[in-house]
């Protein structure tokens, strides 16, 4: 049986934590990073991170509301037009100006 020190573990739950909620690994490493080596994150640090993530989550929530609220449109609309369509041609600046090709 293997033994590992506290900190490890404690380290291990925080991926694990961090993966469940798709956060990247690169932030988890700058978690780490802040931390000195050795020292299980206290809950001073858990709450500075939980709260940067919880900030991340939010983000991805309300653009995935936006998301939503453009396919209900789209579904709504099913042009599937090339020329108005806000999902398939999205910013569609040259598209204005007419037909074909537009930088040549």
């Amino acid at each position: 049986m293997r033994k590992f020190p506290r900190h490890t573990i404690r380290r291990v739950s925080l991926i694990q934590l961090a993966v469940r909620f798709g956060i990247p690994l690169a932030e988890v490493a700058e978690v780490f990073a802040s931390l000195p080596d050795g020292r299980t994150p206290n809950k001073k640090d858990w709450q500075k991170t939980s709260h940067g993530w919880n900030e991340r989550l939010e983000e991805r929530k309300q653009a995935i509301g936006r998301m939503q609220n453009e396919l209900t449109g789209c579904i709504g609309c099913g042009c599937l037009s090339l020329k108005t369509c806000n999902l398939l041609n999205p910013g569609d600046e040259r598209g204005r100006e007419g037909p074909g090709a537009r930088r040549i």
